[in-house]
Parts: C-alpha cells; sequence; structure tokens
C-alpha cells in the first residue's frame, strides 16, 4: 500500500499536476476507502483466528559454562493469533518456548520470562509468562571405580576378578547434586556367559543411602571390563521311577519329571562317572487318573549335592490313559447318496446296512445310531446299476472296522422312473 501511493505521488510530479486543495481532499479520501475495502475483503477471505497449542516444552537459553539450571521446568501453553492460513497448519513441534537467561550471570534464583517463538506468526503469547529457575555452578570430580556383581543367586556360575579399564571416573555436574555422590560402581551382569568375556558396562553415581544420582553426567559413559566367570558342577538327566500296575483297562503312557536336568557338584571323580538319578518310585497301582506328586531323588551319591534347582524335590507326572475296547455291531443304518447328478435317483440294495464299530467301554456306551454317517460317492455315475463300497465316518476314539455287506448294489435312473429290480424308494440326491 505505501509503495502504491509512493509510485502516485511520482506520477503526478512528472505530470506537472498541481492538484487544488478539494482535488487533494478527494484524493485522500478515496484512498482511506480503499485501503479499507483491501482490508474487508483480506479479512473475509483470510479471517484472523486464534489457536492454543499445549504440552510445549520449555527449553534453557544459552549460559556460561560454569552455570546450570537444576529446576524441572513445566510444559507451557502458547496462544497464537494471526491470519487463518498462517495458523492453522501450525503444530506443537513448529513452536518453541525458551527461557530468557541473558540475565543470569551467577549461581542463584532467577524470576525469568519465557519467550514464545512461532514460525511466520508474530503475535504470540505463553503461559505461564515467567518461571522460577534455580541456578547452579557446574563443577567436576574425580572419583573411583568400585566394579559390582550383585547377582549371586545363580550357583552353577561363580564370578572371579574384574578388570576395567578404568579405575576413576570424572562425575560432572551442579555442584549440589555432585556433592551428593557417594560412590560410583560399575554394575556387571553375565547374562548367560560360561567363560571369560570382555563387555562395555555403564558406571552409575550413588548417594549415602545408595539411590542413584541422576542429574551428573559420568566419563567415560562406558567402560570396557573384564569379567572371569567359572562354571560349578555338571548336568544329569533325572529319571522316573514308575512302580505298580495302574487299574484293568488303564495304561501308563507318559513319564516326565520336572526339571529333567539337574545341576549337581562334588568330587571330580564322583561326577565324572555320573549320567543319571532317579527319583524316588511313584507307585501307580490301581490308577485309573493321570499322577502328579513331588518325591526326593533315590540315588545320589555321597558327597554329591544339587546346586540347581534350589529345592530339594523333583516333580514326577505320569499320564494314564484308558486303553480298554470292546465292538459293537450297529445294525439297519440307512445309506446317503453323495455327488448324484440332479435329475437322477438311486436306490441301493440291500436298503440298509450294518456295521461293526470298536472303541472304550465308555464311547461305545454313550454312541447312537445318529453319531455313524454312512455314505456312497456316486458322482459322475449315469442310468444303469453300479456295485459301490460304503464309506463310514463315527466319533472320534472309536474305530470302523468292517461293514456287513462289503459291497451294495445301487440303480441309478432318471427321477420318476420306477426301476423294476429294486422294492426299496429311491433315494434323494443330496443338495
Amino acid at each position: 500500500m505505501k509503495s502504491l501511493f509512493a509510485s502516485l505521488m511520482k506520477l503526478i510530479d512528472q505530470m506537472h499536476l498541481r492538484p487544488s486543495r478539494t482535488q487533494w481532499i478527494r484524493f485522500g479520501v478515496s484512498l482511506a476507502l480503499a485501503i479499507l475495502f483491501w482490508g474487508w475483503v483480506t479479512e473475509v477471505q483470510d479471517p484472523l483466528t486464534e489457536k492454543t497449542i499445549t504440552g510445549v516444552p520449555i527449553e534453557v537459553g544459552e549460559l556460561p559454562d560454569s552455570l546450570q539450571v537444576v529446576t524441572s521446568l513445566p510444559n507451557s501453553t502458547v496462544l497464537i493469533e494471526g491470519a487463518q492460513s498462517q495458523v492453522r497448519p501450525i503444530s506443537q513441534t513448529d513452536v518453541t518456548v525458551r527461557v530468557d537467561v541473558s540475565g543470569v550471570t551467577e549461581p542463584g534464583e532467577y524470576q525469568a520470562p519465557l519467550v514464545a517463538n512461532v514460525p511466520n506468526i508474530t503475535n504470540a503469547s505463553v503461559e505461564p509468562s515467567e518461571v522460577t529457575i534455580q541456578v547452579d555452578e557446574r563443577v567436576s570430580d574425580i572419583l573411583p571405580l568400585r566394579p559390582l556383581y550383585t547377582n549371586t543367586s545363580d550357583q552353577t556360575r561363580t564370578v572371579g576378578n574384574i578388570e576395567a579399564e578404568v579405575s576413576q571416573v570424572t562425575v560432572s555436574g551442579p555442584t549440589t547434586a555432585v556433592e551428593r555422590v557417594a560412590e560410583v560402581i560399575l554394575p556387571v551382569t553375565i547374562e548367560r556367559q560360561t567363560e571369560s568375556f570382555d563387555e562395555r558396562y555403564m558406571p552409575i553415581a550413588l548417594d549415602g543411602q545408595g539411590q542413584r544420582v541422576s542429574e551428573v553426567t559420568i566419563l567415560p559413559e562406558t567402560i570396557l571390563t573384564r569379567v572371569e566367570v567359572e562354571t560349578r558342577g555338571k548336568a544329569v538327566s533325572v529319571i522316573p521311577t514308575i512302580t505298580g500296575v495302574p487299574a484293568e483297562g488303564f495304561s501308563v503312557q507318559q513319564r516326565r519329571a520336572i526339571p529333567d536336568t539337574i545341576i549337581v557338584d562334588g568330587p571330580v571323580e564322583i561326577i565324572d562317572d555320573l549320567l543319571f538319578v532317579n527319583t524316588e518310585p511313584v507307585d501307580v497301582t490301581e490308577a485309573n487318573q493321570s499322577i502328579s506328586t513331588n518325591v526326593r531323588l533315590a540315588d545320589l551319591p555321597n558327597g554329591v549335592t544339587i546346586i540347581e534347582p534350589s529345592g530339594s524335590t523333583i516333580e514326577v507326572r505320569v499320564a494314564i490313559e484308558d486303553i480298554s475296547t470292546s465292538s459293537q455291531t450297529l445294525t439297519d443304518l440307512s445309506i446317503e447318496p453323495l455327488g448324484l447328478e440332479e435329475g437322477l435317483a438311486a436306490a441301493f440294495v440291500p436298503g440298509t446296512i450294518s456295521i461293526q464299530v470298536s472303541a472304550s467301554i465308555d464311547i461305545l456306551q454313550a454312541m447312537t445310531p445318529e453319531d455313524i454317517s454312512i455314505w456312497v460317492d456316486l458322482t459322475g455315475l449315469g442310468p444303469g446299476t453300479h456295485i459301490v463300497i460304503p464309506e463310514v465316518t463315527v466319533p472320534q476314539g472309536a474305530t470302523w472296522q468292517t461293514t456287513e455287506p462289503l459291497e451294495i448294489s445301487v440303480s441309478v435312473e432318471e427321477a420318476g422312473v420306477a426301476s423294476p429290480e429294486t422294492s426299496t424308494p429311491p433315494a434323494s440326491p443330496l443338495p
């Protein structure tokens, strides 16, 4: 708008025009109306709007190297205002809020203002508008490093010498935090290693109560460490011992020791020859269901001790299943035709058959004729007489042994045409 006004004035001057006072007044009014109209059009097409952005982290401005803010700062809320086209795409990641620490020159407590920076937006306010910060002097101290292995529950391995590549570390941070550090430890873990190994570990600063001091930094951040590991004992198998005979019609199908391997330790001349140990016997006499029980080991040699598992008993699980079976003959069972082409009908001779099924007593007692499916596949068979073999489906746990007869005759005719050779009604094709 300013450039337009300047251009007009230059044009008037070049044309050597000398407007009268009235003309100047008209020109000014016209210019004002044009500016108002331009502002109205802009407001209609791209109106002013506001947007609130919450959860914006507060950053700390540049401080001298010897100073550090030790206060935990909250998140802030930023209110921005501007044209809708500029405000709408702004998100939290586009906004930064920084503590103005230009007036901080020494340790102490300060009431510092917050400054919001939003791209392409000049009207932005932040809540809170200022925060209280505690500034402390940043110091460093050199402290001894103590390697530490704490997992003493693993009795199958022992950790010997632990040698770190450095014996001292540099601890840096606010004066109050560094003064709280009582010691720096190097926590060592051995995971699944069974031999000596090299690994990098991260040192940790602890206060006098053994709590971690997280406000400090430690250099070096990780330390290469040599850890000596020795294994103890020998792994041997556990064999579950079973005595007795289950109830009639039942059998031991599986036996299992949990755990099936133990770690033992003792004189070398004994454990070198030890391959397995037996459990105390588990009696299954007259048992008709599976058994789970805890027993001790029966033949552990003198001088040999169990170091894993820590308990003195072994769980033995014995799976006992019903193996008794019987046979039953089911008679006068109907036959289903499958795959018969449309427009054809089939009749069977004989019209019913008998089958023999074997299963356990419980299954046979619960079985009914509806549990049996007998069918023949007539796919592709045209009119005429055919010899087919029935197929049988029986319930789970039962076994189909034989049918009577083994083969049957089926007469296939066009639907509605009676067959003089059969006395049974035709079977309708399955949909």
